[in-house]
Parts: C-alpha cells; sequence; structure tokens
C-alpha cells in the first residue's frame, strides 16, 4: 500500500504516510508523524509514544519511545538499536547504534581533576574535598617535582567538616619521585592533605585525581 493517512486513532498501516494516530504496526517503507503511543515497524516516525521493531527507518520527536533500529531523535527510552543514529535524547537507554547529545549514559564514566604546581608549607595543608558519593572508584596521583622531600595523607568525612585520616602516602617522598594513594574506606568525602616533610624546606607537588562512576 502506498498511502497517505491523517488523524488515525488505534489504525493499523502496512505503507504510506500516516500523521496523528494512536497505534501503528508493520509499516515496511512508510512516512509516520505526528503518532502518540503507536507501534511502528519500518519507516519514519515522529511525534510518537512507543515505537518497536523499525528495521531501516528514521524517528524523529519520540516521547517514551522504544525502538529497534532506524534514526531517532527526541526521545525517551531506545532499545535494540542496531544501525541506526540516535541524537537529542532525554533518559534513553541504547544498546548500539550512534549516540549524541543525551544526559546520561548507563556506563562508567571517567573523570580527571589535576591540581598542579602545589608549594607545600610546613602545616599540613588539604587541597578542596571531592564528593566521592557518587564514585565508584578513585585515587590521587601524587609528583613530587620540588626539591625537597613531602609528606602526603588522604582524609575521609560524611559531614564535610570533620575528617578522618584514612591513608597515608610513601612519607617521606623524596624529590622526583611518584606516589599513588588510594583510599581503603568510603565516605561521602575525600581530600587529600600535603605538608613539606622538613621544616623550612617547601617543595611543589602535583596531584591529579582520577575516578569512575558507578
Amino acid at each position: 500500500m502506498n498511502g497517505t493517512i491523517s488523524n488515525v486513532l488505534g489504525a493499523t498501516i502496512t505503507a504510506g504516510t500516516l500523521s496523528s494516530a494512536g497505534t501503528v504496526t508493520n509499516i515496511l517503507n512508510g512516512t509516520i508523524s505526528s503518532v502518540l503511543g503507536a507501534t511502528v515497524t519500518a519507516g519514519t516516525l515522529s511525534s510518537a509514544g512507543t515505537v518497536t521493531n523499525i528495521l531501516n527507518g528514521t524517528i524523529s520527536s519520540v516521547l517514551g519511545a522504544t525502538i529497534t533500529a532506524g534514526t531517532l531523535s527526541s526521545a525517551g527510552t531506545v532499545t535494540n538499536i542496531l544501525n541506526g543514529t540516535i541524537t537529542s535524547i532525554l533518559g534513553a537507554t541504547i544498546t548500539a547504534g550512534t549516540l549524541s547529545s543525551i544526559t546520561s549514559i548507563s556506563q562508567k564514566s571517567f573523570i580527571e581533576q589535576p591540581t598542579l604546581g602545589i608549594t607545600t608549607a610546613d602545616t599540613l595543608t588539604p587541597l578542596p574535598a571531592v564528593t566521592t558519593s557518587v564514585l565508584g572508584v578513585y585515587s590521587f596521583f601524587v609528583y613530587n617535582s620540588g626539591a625537597n622531600p613531602v609528606n602526603t595523607q588522604v582524609e575521609i568525612s560524611a559531614d564535610g567538616t570533620h575528617y578522618y585520616v584514612d591513608t597515608t602516602g610513601d612519607n617521606p617522598l623524596p624529590s622526583g619521585s611518584v606516589d599513588v594513594l588510594v583510599p581503603a574506606r568510603f565516605l561521602k568525602y575525600t581530600r587529600l592533605s600535603y605538608q613539606s616533610a622538613s621544616t623550612g624546606l617547601p617543595s611543589t607537588i602535583n596531584v591529579i585525581l582520577d575516578a569512575q562512576g558507578t
């Protein structure tokens, strides 16, 4: 069939162009626009609710849709995309294809936060705390680029005010050496503190936090 259908509720269509419809199934090579709560097997679908089994179609402006293949933009949930392109999706679940411009992906994310050229002093000084409640694994890379040894430690806190010394570094860390501090305990906030190992002998360190989301 090769027709154009508009303002259809609860329709079953095999080919053509469909707009403003409720449920649409078994569309092989049609174009479908402005469909609410539709189920479509192929073609082009825009402004729809639920879409399944799209083999080689293009789908745009879909809210809360479930799509199996094709091109999908501005949709809610998308699954089983084999060879499609997906753009501008909020709260989407994608298993394959090309995905761009979304709010989140169900995959571990990587975070890197460098703090470079830190000058140490005799007083123990903390870096700003990191909110580690949303992180799965994290560690602090420390490089002593200065001329004198330094001491480092990792501190954790539940309230952001009172800190507990969780892990100490390979103190004193000699000039030109590298250390990695991995917290042993989990709390909401984590920070690294540093100081000169010898009174009156400052040094310079680089600290890089590497972390993965859950």
